[in-house]
């Protein structure tokens, strides 16, 4: 099955990363270049959660589709490897339909989905997880000690007994947990992407600008709905939901509970936000990134000048 080359664009919270990619897909069919958007956002997967993690818009969505928006409900338990599954459709869709003429552009801020992507993670199927399965082995493993789960596991899977058979209790216990799912524990865990890649950030040099950025977009989104919104979504989850206290989410639900004033819960949202764009900035420093482009400022379609080479470079006419 035909596949495209991959353009990732990463990048902290709050600093154009989705308005740049627009423009880049505008400047790629000028250039008669076709392309597939597929965001990789944690949050924005989540059908519902919409101005809390500041999704694009349906209207704008209508004409630019993206891969990996509102494909699951926030109840439901998502893994990396789920979004993986699905980016990797979604490319693979778009490549069968265009002859494998074109390139995909992953854009957003969760680091781990593009490293994923991009290093070939194996997909959930090889190396499954349940929690349940992995508490009732720690509770087995804390009533009855190692030798039984060592038993099993070599019962069921020699080679992997083998593997495990001097490694720590978390190791065995992940190990038989894979296997009892019907996976491989010594699948390996990497098939880098079979097309050409590129791996760039876009950033805003100036932090004190960028902070002003992220306070600005959090009180627009108090000003345009969060609460709203946050009522809606809790009214149809169950309270435990990771999402619900994520970060917008949780401070609107404060002021919904009356435990904060609108003031302080715009405030502790953007703060939230910050420190959760410096803890990506630290991510980003660690991946092997081709450039970090400056948006110090400028416009959209000047930061997709600056992406356009690297699209270029890499993908099928």
């Amino acid at each position: 099955m035909p596949t495209l080359p991959i353009l990732a664009i990463g990048g902290p919270t709050a600093v154009g990363k989705s308005a740049a990619a627009l423009a880049l897909v505008d400047a790629l069919d000028a250039a008669g270049v076709g392309s597939i958007l597929v965001s990789a956002d944690s949050r924005q997967v989540f059908r519902g959660f919409d101005i809390g993690t500041d999704k694009i818009s349906a209207e704008i969505r209508a004409v630019r589709p993206h891969a990996c928006i509102d494909i699951a409900e926030a109840s439901d338990a998502f893994t990396l490897y789920d979004w993986l599954d699905a980016a990797r459709a979604a490319i693979a869709g778009h490549a069968q339909a265009s002859g494998g003429a074109g390139i995909a552009i992953v854009v957003g801020g969760t680091g781990l989905y593009q490293r994923g992507l991009l290093k070939g993670f194996l997909s959930g199927g090889a190396r499954p997880s349940n929690p349940l399965i992995r508490e009732q082995l720690e509770l087995q493993f804390s009533n009855v000690g190692r030798e039984p789960l060592d038993k099993e596991l070599r019962e069921r899977n020699p080679a992997a007994a083998d593997a495990v058979a001097t490694a720590s209790a978390r190791r065995l216990i992940r190990t038989l947990e894979i296997v009892r799912l019907g996976g491989d524990p010594l699948a390996e865990e990497e098939n880098p992407w079979a097309a050409p890649t590129a791996y760039v950030q876009i950033d805003d040099t100036d932090f004190e600008r960028h902070r002003a950025a992220i306070a600005a977009r959090v009180r627009a989104q108090f000003d345009g709905g969060l609460v709203e919104e946050t009522t809606q979504l809790a009214a149809r989850l169950p309270a435990e939901t990771p999402a619900l206290s994520g970060i917008g989410y949780r401070e609107a639900q404060a002021y919904i509970d009356q435990t904060m004033d609108r003031e302080r819960a715009i405030g502790t949202a953007a703060t939230r936000t910050w420190a959760y764009a410096r803890r990506q900035r630290t991510w980003y420093r660690g991946e092997e990134l081709l450039e970090t482009i400056p948006t110090d400022g400028r416009p959209a379609a000047e930061i997709a000048q600056s992406l356009l080479p690297h699209a270029l470079r890499i993908a099928v006419r």
